[in-house]
Order: structure tokens, then sequence, then C-alpha cells
């Protein structure tokens, strides 16, 4: 499959310094949004990353994908919890969110350096 999702990565990392550039207060007021969203609070900051990758997943969103895994394995979790929770945005979002399920699992692959 044609998917990298460290070029993913790059390109939309390179993209928002263009939109941080011309439009700096509403960039801003989203990253601070972000950071306050994905910081622990009632639940751990792993637990929100896990749920923003089966939003981006429910979504069909391949550039959330891969900064969620990475965010996921860097915050402990396997392989295996990260997929299996996958397959609830597959059971909301039928077999079409499948296809991005696998995006998740070549994520999984080029982020542990299995690729």
């Amino acid at each position: 499959m044609q998917y990298d999702s460290k070029t993913t990565l790059k390109e939309f990392n390179r993209l928002m310094v263009n939109i941080k550039k011309k439009i700096p207060g509403p960039y801003a007021a989203f990253m601070r949004e972000k950071e306050a969203v994905t910081r622990s609070g009632k639940l751990p900051e792993k637990t929100k990353w896990l749920l923003l990758l089966v939003a981006g997943v429910s979504q069909k969103c391949p550039v959330c994908i891969p900064r969620a895994v990475q965010r996921c394995l860097e915050s402990g979790w396997n392989g295996e919890e990260i997929l299996d929770a996958c397959m609830v945005a597959v059971l909301v979002g039928g077999s079409s969110v499948m296809t991005y399920v696998t995006l998740v699992e070549k994520a999984i692959e080029e982020f542990k350096g299995k690729k």
C-alpha cells in the first residue's frame, strides 16, 4: 500500500507552518485548545490520544492517524490495543472505515521500525 506515515506528517507540518504565518491568531487559538483538550484531566493523556485515534479513523482522516498512532505508541499503548480500539470506529462507521484501520497498522509498523 502506498502510504507513508512519516512523509504524511512531514508534509502536514510544513503546511501548518505556512498556515501559522498567514493566520497566527486563529492558529494559536487552535493550538491552545488542542493542548488543553489533550492534557491529562479526568482522563489521562494516554487515553485521550487513543480516543483521538479512534475519532480520526472514524472520520477517515489520513493525516490524523499517524500523529495519533505515534502519540499512542509513545504513551505506552501496544499495537494490538491500538488496533482493538480502532475496531470501535469500524463498528460506528461501517466497513469502509476498515480501510483506515489498515493505515493504522501501516503507521504502527513504520513507527516501530518494522517497515
